[in-house]
């Protein structure tokens, strides 16, 4: 993949957030479901999640950046149960918006972050990972799924 046009998974969130906003405007009354604050619930479960994952790569003192060179493998925490906690927190916090606005371009949100991070950028992590880690990694891909 081509560090180039590797935007980092928040990036992608926010673009496709900014897309969907630009679509409501565009397209008012696309409303699917009532709006609730209820995806407060959502948003906040979903940023704890991502946070504390994040959390854990500073405590390894290895990078967050997926195209960055990893130094360690984490495997504690979220790690025990996904592989990749700081996107499922991301997708979490997606759905989440997307019960708050209740609009259908915010509902495509949540697939399309899935889609382009389950078919681009995970793939491309986890053949990094495999080549920095080796028979650790595999072990681990083995062992815990890739989102739940």
């Amino acid at each position: 993949m081509n560090k180039l046009f590797f935007f980092p998974p928040p990036m992608v969130a926010l673009l496709l957030i900014w897309a969907a906003y630009a679509a409501n405007q565009s397209f008012p009354g696309l409303e699917i479901i009532p709006a609730t604050n209820g995806g407060f619930v959502w948003l906040a479960s979903g940023l704890a999640l991502a946070a504390s994952a994040a959390w854990q790569f500073r405590q390894l003192q290895t990078t967050v950046l997926p195209f960055g060179t990893p130094t360690q493998l984490a495997t504690l925490g979220a790690y025990l149960w996904t592989r990749n906690p700081m996107y499922l927190g991301l997708l979490t916090t997606l759905i989440g918006l997307a019960f708050y606005m209740g609009t259908l371009p915010f509902w495509l949100v949540p697939p399309a972050f899935f889609l382009i991070i389950n078919h681009a950028h995970i793939p491309y992590e986890e053949n990094k990972l495999t080549n920095a880690f080796g028979t650790d990694y595999t072990r681990y891909l083995q062992n815990v799924r890739r989102w739940i």
